[in-house]
C-alpha cells in the first residue's frame, strides 16, 4: 500500500541526507549524534549560538516549535526551538516536562540506550526570540515573554536528530520476534514512556534509528506527559505494551528511591540573573515543592512537582510488582 506524503517524514530523511553529506567528528556517539552527548549538552546550555536558518518543525504554518539550524563555535547543529507561552505552564508547551524526560531517562538508561535526544531550557531576550521565529515567514503569533516582569522568553531547545525516520510500524511485532537487540532497545523506549506518562501519539512524537545495528525508539516529543491532559491522537505508549524488558533497566528502577527521585527531578533547571541575562547555575533548595515553575527574586526555578513525582514513583512500583509476579520476563 501506498504510504501518503508526510511533510514531517520528509524533513527528517533531508536530515538524513545532510548527516551522510556532512563530515562525522570522530569523537561522535553513533549514526545519530554527530557530535559526542556531552558537548551537545553544552552547547546547548551555555553555547554561543548564530541562527542561520529557520524553518517551522513539521514543514506547515502556524506551528509552535520550529527547526533550528545554529552555529557554536566550530559546531553546526540543528535543535527543535520551542518557545515558552506566558506562564510556561500550559498544554502540550511544558518546557519543564520536556526536560524532566530526558533526565529520568539518565536513571535507568545508559548514554548508549538513551531515547530522549539532549534537552535543555534557555532564556534568550524576547528580542532575540521573535527575529529567530519572524525568519520563517510563518504568519504564526509572535512569541510574547514568559514573565511579565522581565523582557524574555524560555525555550526548549532539543537537538534535531540524523538518520532517523518515522516508523513503518510501532511496535514491529515481527522484528520483535526475530531481533533481540530491537525488542531491547524498543523496551527501553516502552520503560520510558510508561514512567513519564506519555499520552501523545501523535506521528512525528517517535521516530527510530536507521541503522540496523541499533534501531533505537526514540520519543522527541514529552510535552503531554506526566499530570498533563491527554491527547486526542491517542495515548498508546503510556502503557507498558511488551511481554519482555532488559533485566539492566529494571534493576536500575529497582534501587530508586522516592527520595532519590525528589532530589533528582524537584529542580530539573535554576536559572538567575546575571548582568542582564538569565543563566544557569547550580540548583539551591526547592523554593515550593508544590508548583513546577517557581519564581523568587531574580531566580527562576523549573521541576516536578511533588504530586508528579509520588506518580511516577507509584508507575515504577507498579511495573516492579509485575515484573516480580511474573506478568512480565526479563531480557538479560
Amino acid at each position: 500500500m501506498m504510504r501518503r506524503a508526510d511533510p514531517f517524514r520528509a524533513l527528517v530523511l533531508v536530515a538524513a541526507v545532510v548527516a551522510l553529506a556532512a563530515p562525522a567528528p570522530a569523537a561522535a556517539q553513533d549514526a545519530n549524534f554527530l557530535l559526542p552527548i556531552a558537548e551537545i549538552e553544552r552547547v546547548l546550555r551555555e553555547g554561543e549560538m548564530q541562527v542561520l536558518d529557520v524553518h517551522p518543525s513539521r514543514g506547515l504554518p502556524g506551528e509552535r516549535t520550529y527547526r533550528v539550524t545554529l552555529q557554536s563555535g566550530d559546531h553546526v547543529l540543528q535543535v527543535k526551538y520551542a518557545p515558552a507561552r506566558e506562564g510556561a505552564d500550559e498544554f502540550n508547551n511544558r518546557p519543564r516536562y520536556e526536560l524532566a524526560a530526558y533526565d529520568i531517562q539518565a536513571l535507568f538508561l545508559g548514554e548508549r540506550e538513551m531515547v530522549v535526544p539532549p534537552t535543555t531550557i534557555r532564556a534568550f531576550p524576547i528580542d532575540v526570540v521573535r527575529a529567530t521565529v519572524a525568519r520563517t515567514g510563518d504568519a504564526a503569533t509572535p512569541p510574547e515573554p514568559t514573565f511579565d516582569e522581565w523582557p524574555m522568553t524560555l525555550v526548549a531547545l532539543q537537538y534535531w536528530m540524523f538518520n532517523v525516520d518515522l516508523p513503518d510500524e510501532l511496535p514491529d511485532e515481527d522484528r520483535i520476534e526475530e531481533d533481540e537487540v530491537y525488542e531491547r532497545l524498543l523496551g527501553n523506549f516502552n520503560l520510558l514512556t510508561y514512567i513519564i506518562r506519555h499520552s501523545d501519539s501523535n506521528e512525528g512524537n517517535f521516530v527510530q534509528s536507521m541503522d540496523p545495528a541499533w534501531p533505537r525508539v526514540f520519543s522527541v516529543d514529552n510535552g503531554v506527559a506526566f499530570a498533563s491532559e491527554e491527547s486526542n491522537r491517542g495515548t498508546q505508549w503510556r502503557d507498558l505494551l511488551l511481554d519482555r524488558y532488559p533485566a539492566s533497566a529494571i534493576d536500575r528502577l529497582r534501587a530508586l528511591s522516592l527520595e532519590e527521585l525528589q532530589a533528582r527531578l524537584g529542580v530539573l533547571v535554576q536559572l538567575e540573573l546575571r548582568d542582564g541575562n538569565f543563566v544557569e547555575v547550580e540548583p539551591t533548595e526547592n523554593l515550593d515543592p508544590g508548583r513546577g515553575v517557581r519564581r523568587a527574586a531574580e531566580r527562576i526555578q523549573l521541576g516536578l512537582t511533588e504530586r508528579e513525582i509520588g506518580a511516577i514513583h507509584r508507575r515504577i512500583v507498579r511495573l516492579l510488582e509485575r515484573v516480580d509476579d511474573g506478568r512480565y520476563e526479563l531480557i538479560p
